[in-house]
């Protein structure tokens, strides 16, 4: 859980530097109380799921990836771009972002081109870094981005698990950085050496020398790594990037993703982020509280002395 002392003072005010989210129609006579609030996206390519969601009102927005798609049924790339259309078109204006899988230069942007025509509202995901383990340049994702941006394609930069990688995105022209939060906290719980501080594996420094002579590991700062427990790393990793950007009035809008639980939800709008992408089962659940629920059929047994 972030102390109340590791919420960045301005986090209020770089979102109301944005475009508000929740408008009030002209003429309506009551003002939306929520005008900035973060944007809720649903992390799904099924459209049983995002359906409902929608018409309550829960999403604005969806985010896709060729996992999801797999699991809506896709088994070829006909079938994955017709569940793609079908989701850009009921979505619309809401944005929707689909996912590049090409590694080479020229068929990304061929594929970008095709994936940003299926309508207005598409963003296109692109994997900030990865590219080094496949022996290809490992700026692919940086040089996408900016290539992209040059083109007035909307990018959300995914895969990215620091602070430096949300940078380097935003810099080079992304819409949207996209931090996983969840698989941060997944990777310290396989990793870490158990008999040293937690987040160890992903930040050991000993008097600024590398452990057992071996490499040093700062893939992450102290803060998100160590300062906590592991489950609450990723909620850092959000709270760090929006002090960074709001250090520099950067506007690219801060996605946090790979949500575990709904706890999570909550900490990551204490730390500031601007979207939250949920898998719709956590959304389906937002309503419910036990203690609502004992509310409610307290209510409902007593107002029955009224129809005596």
């Amino acid at each position: 859980m972030l102390r109340p002392a590791d919420i960045h003072p301005g986090a209020g005010e770089r979102r109301i530097s944005m475009e508000p989210v929740n408008l009030t129609e002209k003429g309506k006579k009551l003002a939306h109380p929520a005008e900035f609030a973060p944007r809720i996206f649903a992390d799904t390519a099924d459209m049983d799921e995002i359906k409902p969601l929608k018409e309550g009102g829960i999403i604005n927005g969806v985010t896709t990836n060729p996992t999801l798609l797999k699991r809506a049924g896709a088994d070829s790339w006909d079938s994955a771009d017709k569940i793609m259309k079908e989701i850009v078109k009921y979505m619309a204006p809401f944005p929707v972002s689909l996912e590049l899988t090409e590694l080479e230069p020229e068929k990304m942007v061929v594929q970008a081109n095709k994936l940003a025509a299926f309508g207005d509202n598409v963003v296109v995901k692109v994997p900030t870094g990865g590219y080094r383990l496949m022996d290809r340049d490992p700026f692919t994702g940086l040089k996408m981005i900016r290539r992209l941006w040059e083109m007035n394609i909307k990018v959300n930069a995914t895969l990215i698990f620091n602070t430096t990688q949300a940078f380097w995105a935003a810099n080079a022209g992304a819409a949207y950085v996209s931090p996983f939060l969840g698989r941060l906290a997944d990777y310290m719980y396989k990793h870490d050496h158990v008999e040293r501080v937690p987040g160890n594996s992903l930040y050991f420094m000993e008097d600024h020398k590398a452990p057992d002579g071996g490499p040093e590991r700062t893939a992450n700062s102290a803060y998100v790594s160590t300062d906590g427990p592991r489950k609450n790393a990723g909620v850092r990793l959000i709270n760090e990037i929006v002090a960074v950007f709001n250090n520099y009035r950067i506007k690219t809008e801060v996605l946090a993703a790979s949500f575990r639980n709904s706890v999570q939800l909550m900490e990551c709008l204490l730390a500031g982020a601007d979207i939250l992408t949920v898998p719709a089962p956590l959304l389906m659940g937002v309503a419910d509280h036990p203690l609502t629920d004992e509310g409610m059929k307290a209510f409902f047994e007593d107002s029955k002395v009224f129809d005596r």
